[in-house]
């Protein structure tokens, strides 16, 4: 099978299996391991995400804009602002509690998931760029 065919098998298992994972978490909030699990699962979908990207395509091109705004920019808006505030929503439907706990957590972590993707963003730029 073709490597990047191979990558968009995997990233849709992980997607899915992290889907599956953070319904059984809503269906029992107090079991915190698979919301962890369905995390550790997203954060690997996105890796292949990544992966699976045509070298020509038009991912690649609009990360040639993104950049442009730098690290920081990327980090703070696509991490922060939108994976951490959209989790936060995500997490307060299902948990109904510690709004500003979990907003200052999924803010913090999606800061960080922005610097993931930024440095695994820019090292498969790149070397598809080489």
């Amino acid at each position: 099978m073709e490597k990047i065919k191979q990558n968009k098998l995997i990233y849709i298992m992980f997607s899915f299996t992290s889907v599956i994972n953070f319904l059984v978490f809503w269906l029992d909030p107090t079991s915190y391991m698979y919301l962890a699990i369905s995390l550790i699962f997203f954060m690997n979908a996105c890796v292949f995400f990544i992966n699976s990207r045509v070298p020509d395509g038009d991912y690649w091109r609009r990360w040639e804009t993104i950049r442009e705004k730098g690290k920081w920019y990327f980090s703070i808006v696509y991490g922060s602002l939108i994976t951490g505030l959209l989790f936060s929503v995500i997490l307060y439907a299902v948990i109904r509690d510690y709004l500003l706990f979990l907003i200052v957590c999924c803010v913090a972590g999606g800061w960080l998931w922005g610097y993931i993707m930024w440095m695994m963003n820019e090292k498969r730029y790149k070397l598809l760029k080489k």
